[in-house]
């Protein structure tokens, strides 16, 4: 699905503060932000080269990966 996953604090320790993330798909990288439980793509957006499929796959994974392991949202 993706061959890795990157994920760093912006803002830490203040109001704003937001987990970003990049995810490498087919050699592509894409970079987001997870809030409140939902992921919010940077340009490029996946979509301009992947299917609609094959996006809510890899946003379920990213969500999992990053709820399971205790990041707060």
């Amino acid at each position: 699905m993706f061959e890795n996953i990157e994920v760093t604090q912006m803002f830490e320790g203040q109001v704003h503060e937001r987990q970003q993330f990049t995810v490498n798909i087919q050699g592509s990288d894409y970079t987001g932000i997870f809030h409140d439980g939902e992921i919010h793509w940077f340009n490029p957006h996946p979509k301009n080269k992947l299917e609609e499929q094959h996006i809510s796959s890899v946003e379920s994974k990213v969500h999992d990966l990053l709820m399971n392991h205790h990041i707060k949202d």
